[in-house]
């Protein structure tokens, strides 16, 4: 074998060990990042665990430094804490819950607070685009359009399912504001605090019905087929609202200019 040859080969060798040193190091890198990606999960769930934990024995130490003999302290104290109830008959009410409660904490809680607070944003969006002019009774009618409407079977389940509605497609949205483009220009100002203030007033039930159990409405500069097979409820600033006809009055050819 010529002296050539014996290089060549020794190059080979030498390329293919670095090749070898090279994948195994890669190797080794993936290894790493692998673990410290699974060190942080658990990690993660770890810390989520004790703060759940954490929260728990705080509540449990709390019911039981607050265990008395005493007949009357006793007696407020099973009263628990207070908390605002939504009462669509009376408006808002007080009502009680067990400190025992506190035991059932999780972070998860969070997520649901998340949840209420879209929920929000998404009734303000509809007072703020459908009736940020009308005065507040006005305001309050058109909330509670989407809250009647979320009440319903007929309509989705959630405030912004309902709002939300048919904003899919080029036609059919139930808020016209959804695809007619006025979105375009963000809410603002004191009219989108205003509108934040009532939709809040009315998903908490501070504010009674005053639609009369309506799901529709429109402007009175307009006057849509639809409303011919409603029961009109009420008008309320530029608005005309409508309810859906119960048995009894779809039977007896009940029409839209008589109103409930």
């Amino acid at each position: 074998m010529s002296s050539i040859e014996r290089m060549d080969m020794d190059t080979a060798r030498s390329q293919q060990k670095q090749v070898a040193t090279a994948i195994h190091l890669l190797a080794m890198l993936l290894l790493c990042a692998a673990m410290v990606l699974a060190m942080n999960v658990a990690s993660t769930r770890a810390r989520v665990q004790d703060e759940n934990l954490a929260v728990m024995a705080l509540a449990s130490r709390y019911l039981e430094a607050t265990e008395v003999n005493d007949t009357e302290q006793a007696g407020r104290i099973a009263m628990g804490a207070l908390q605002l109830v939504a009462d669509r008959d009376n408006g808002v009410r007080i009502d009680s819950r067990s400190l025992a409660a506190l035991r059932t904490f999780d972070f998860a809680h969070f997520d649901d607070a998340r949840l209420q607070a879209n929920e929000l944003n998404c009734l303000s969006e509809a007072i703020y685009y459908e009736a940020r002019s009308e005065p507040r009774d006005g305001q309050v009618a058109v909330a509670q359009v989407v809250m009647n409407r979320q009440a319903s079977r007929y309509y989705p389940g959630s405030i912004c399912g309902v709002v939300y509605q048919g904003s899919e497609r080029r036609t059919g949205c139930q808020f016209s504001f959804t695809c007619d483009g006025s979105m375009d220009r963000a809410p603002r100002g004191r009219a989108w605090t205003r509108s934040q203030e009532v939709a809040l007033h009315v998903y908490m039930g501070f504010r009674p019905d005053n639609t009369r159990r309506a799901t529709h409405y429109h402007t009175v500069a307009v006057d849509p087929i639809w409303n011919d097979t409603l029961i009109r409820t009420r008008t309320i600033g530029t608005h005309i609202f409508y309810r859906n006809p119960t048995t009894r009055e779809r039977l007896a050819g009940a029409v839209q200019d008589r109103d409930a």
